[in-house]
Formats: C-alpha cells, sequence, structure tokens
C-alpha cells in the first residue's frame, strides 16, 4: 500500500474517531465559541498532514509479515494525535500563524476572539493540546488486539519517542540565544526532533508489535538514524545550493536555524566569513548576499564537508540494509533506491 492509499483508508478510521471526540467535548462544553475552538480541531487535523508517523509504523509491521491491519491503524492513531500536539508547541513557539494553509490553532483562536488577546489565545491552544493528550491515554490503555508484552514493550518505545522529541525541541529553542552551537548538538537536535520522531521509533513500533527479536530492532535503529542524517544533511545543503526561483532558498540562515554547514564555517573558518554568517542568521537576505554566502560555502569547503557526510551515512544506511531480512525483497528494493538517490547528490 502506497502512502497516498494508506492515507485515504486510515484517514477514513482516524476522522471517525477525532469527530466522535470533538461531538463528545462540545456537548460537555456546551458554549459556542468555545465549540468552535474544539471543532478547529479536525480542520487543523486535516488540512494536508502526510500521515508519514503511521505510515511508516504500519509498512514496517507489514515488512515483518504481519497480518492484523485493523489493530496497527487503531494503533497509528496514537501517532497522529501525538503529532498534532507536538505541531501545537511549535506553532506558539516559532509563532507561526500558518501551517498547511490553514491558521495554527493559537491564532485561529487569536481571531476568534472579539478582543484580540494572544496570550488568552495561546492558552486555549495549550489546554487543547491537554485535551487530545486525554484522546491519546484513552487509545494508549486499549488492548488493541496485541500481546500485553509487546504492547508493553511498544509503549516504552513510544515514551522515549516523546520524551527525544521534546529535547531536541529544547535544543532548538536553545539555539534561538544566537549563539554557536557544536555539531553534537547539532546532530541531536536532528536526530531526536526529526529522525527518531519521524522514522525510527514509528518504525521500532511496528517492529516490536511484529514480535522482532532484538538484533533486528538493532538493525532497524541504526538503518534509519544513518538514513535520516542522510536526508537531513542533503536538505540542507540543497537549501544553500538552491537557485532564485527556488522559493525556499536560504531559509535555514533566514531562520536561524544552525546546521552542519554553519557550524562547519564557525569551527573552521575566517574571522570574515564567521562575521559574514553572524551577519546573516535570522535576517531577510538580499539576491546579493545570498549569492555571497554561496560563494563562502563553497569557498570554506562547507559543501564538499557535507557532500562526504552524506556519502558516509549513505554508505552505513547500505552496510546496516544487508543485514536485515525482509518478508518481501520489493521493501529492500525501495530501501536501496532510497540510498541511491541519497548518494547521487553526494558525489
Amino acid at each position: 500500500m502506497d502512502l497516498t492509499k494508506f492515507k485515504e483508508t486510515f484517514d477514513e478510521l482516524l476522522e471517525v474517531y477525532v469527530k466522535d471526540k470533538i461531538e463528545d467535548a462540545q456537548n460537555l462544553l456546551d458554549d459556542k465559541r468555545l465549540n468552535k475552538m474544539i471543532e478547529y480541531v479536525h480542520t487543523f487535523m486535516f488540512s494536508g498532514g502526510k500521515r508519514i508517523r503511521p505510515y511508516v509504523l504500519y509498512l514496517t509491521y507489514k515488512w515483518l509479515g504481519w497480518e492484523k491491519d485493523d489493530a496497527i491503524f487503531r494503533f497509528g492513531i496514537v501517532f497522529e494525535l501525538l503529532h498534532s500536539m507536538a505541531l501545537i508547541h511549535d506553532d506558539i513557539i516559532d509563532k507561526s500563524q500558518r501551517r498547511h494553509n490553514v491558521s495554527t490553532i493559537h491564532y485561529f483562536i487569536y481571531k476568534l476572539l472579539r478582543k484580540k488577546n494572544l496570550h488568552i489565545a495561546q492558552s486555549q491552544a495549550l489546554l487543547i493540546w491537554d485535551l487530545l493528550l486525554s484522546w491519546v491515554y484513552e487509545l494508549w490503555y486499549q488492548n488493541h488486539d496485541f500481546d500485553d508484552k509487546l504492547l508493553y514493550n511498544a509503549r516504552k518505545n513510544v515514551h522515549r519517542m516523546i520524551e527525544e522529541v521534546i529535547l531536541g525541541q529544547m535544543i532548538d529553542v536553545d539555539m534561538m540565544l544566537l549563539e554557536p552551537t557544536t555539531g553534537k548538538m547539532i546532530e541531536k537536535k536532528n536526530q531526536y526532533k526529526t529522525a527518531s520522531y519521524t522514522f525510527t521509533r514509528p518504525m521500532l513500533t511496528g517492529a516490536i508489535l511484529a514480535g522482532v527479536d532484538k538484533s533486528i530492532l538493532e538493525n532497524i535503529r541504526a538503518l534509519w538514524d544513518y538514513l535520516w542524517m542522510a536526508f537531513q544533511v542533503r536538505d540542507d545543503l540543497k537549501d544553500i545550493l538552491a537557485t532564485e526561483i527556488d522559493k525556499r532558498i536560504f531559509s535555514d540562515i533566514q531562520e536561524w536555524q544552525q546546521t552542519f554547514f554553519t557550524q562547519y564555517v564557525f569551527e573552521n573558518w575566517s574571522d570574515k566569513d564567521i562575521r559574514l554568517l553572524k551577519r546573516s542568521l535570522g535576517k531577510n537576505l538580499s539576491w546579493y548576499r545570498i549569492k555571497k554566502l554561496q560563494n563562502m560555502f563553497q569557498k570554506t569547503g562547507a559543501i564538499d564537508f557535507g557532500k562526504d557526510l552524506i556519502k558516509k551515512y549513505a554508505d552505513e544506511s547500505q552496510h546496516i540494509l544487508s543485514k536485515i531480512q525482509f518478508s518481501d525483497q520489493n521493501y529492500k528494493m525501495f530501501f536501496e533506491s532510497l540510498i541511491n538517490k541519497l548518494s547521487s547528490l553526494a558525489i
């Protein structure tokens, strides 16, 4: 099942659950304005999310040959609710007004309030976060038709994912202090906030519920860690190498996102280049400044460093992949195509 087909099937189940919980909350509130706030959860959750996390959970479970489709779909709702919760916090922290072409939850509430009060709007959004947490707990303690021991270990794995994404976000917020960080902290942020949260932990959860042994779990963990690190560096590199028509060009620099490339300049190049980089971080950049920065990243060797790093992670991924036994070789070919795509940019 490809992602598009999965999303269609999964969203039918997710929507039934979300609408039921919204209706229940609205009946308890019985207030026009508050009910609109609760109703907006549906708009927010169905505004264009890809359902990557439940899809990775499902795929891994199927890769390992298991057939409880209904049970794994229901467990996937937990991941999507947790993701929506994370977005509420992320949008407040980043002061974002739009996500997936609709208003963020706190900004929708802000517009809803007659007396425009951002603090009240953010507070209500955080309380909606609490409500989603209650929905997670309701699903969390259902049996889902899995063995009790497998379910216990899967829950432990998801708890670890929650802790990691919170710590990754703390690192990200700390980097807003406009101070140079370290390559180690950039790697931790990428791993906790993105790699583990989006791929590694959902994949491990699917493997745990399939009942595989520890050696396979470790190989799966390593595969996704290396794959995602390669994807992350590749994405950062594309942001630097983009052309004038790319709308995301140098968004990392303009949003003060510290990457392996900025860190390479901070640690390895001249005071003049470091000053140029510091003056550019967190600023709206002209095309002239962007070209100047592109030349600097090329001259300092940061571009070649990034390409070598992508190749290193891709090679490690290929090595780990050779150790994993799949129920269907099509799944192995899928991973090989990802690795080849990554390596093509690294050359």
